[in-house]
Parts: structure tokens; sequence; C-alpha cells
């Protein structure tokens, strides 16, 4: 079962290059688990995130399988992200 994270920042943001750096740190401390960057064009927003939240990025989405898992917003330390992530318990990475 592989599992991904995508970190989503609005693509003219600061953000962006702060996900990017924190999903270098996530790929670091769970080296099986795919990393991918992404913007607020990524179609799993439309698709996986209620409309009245769509705007409300960063976002960081888990896939597992290519499947929409869970997600989470906001901007977050290393450390709360990497807690998170250890928090899921079908997260076996």
């Amino acid at each position: 079962m592989a599992h991904k994270i995508i970190g989503m920042a609005y693509s003219d943001s600061d953000n962006l290059s702060y996900i990017k750096n924190q999903l270098i740190a996530i790929k670091n401390f769970f080296p099986a688990m795919e990393t991918e960057l992404s913007n607020e064009n990524n179609e799993l927003i439309q698709r996986h995130i209620h409309p009245q939240y769509r705007n409300r990025l960063p976002l960081y989405v888990i896939l597992k399988d290519g499947a929409y898992m869970t997600h989470r917003h906001g901007k977050w330390t290393n450390n709360e992200v990497i807690q998170w992530l250890q928090s899921i318990p079908a997260l076996n990475v």
C-alpha cells in the first residue's frame, strides 16, 4: 500500500516554497511515503474539499493507493505535520 502526501499552496505565494521544504522534511522522516508539491489548481481540491473550504491553503492531502484518505488545512511546523502523520492509524509508513 503506497501512501502519498500532497502539499498545496497558492502558486504566487511564499507558502509554496515553505511547503516544498516541509515535504522534504516529511520525506526524510518517512522515506517510504511519496510526496508531491501542487497548487490551487489541483483537481483533488474540487473532488474532496467542501466548497466552503476550497480557498483555504496551504493544504495537505493524503492518498492511499491513489485514493483520498484525509486532509488538513493550515501552515504547520515540521514537527506538527510529522506528529499529525504519526497519529493516523492507517498510515503505516
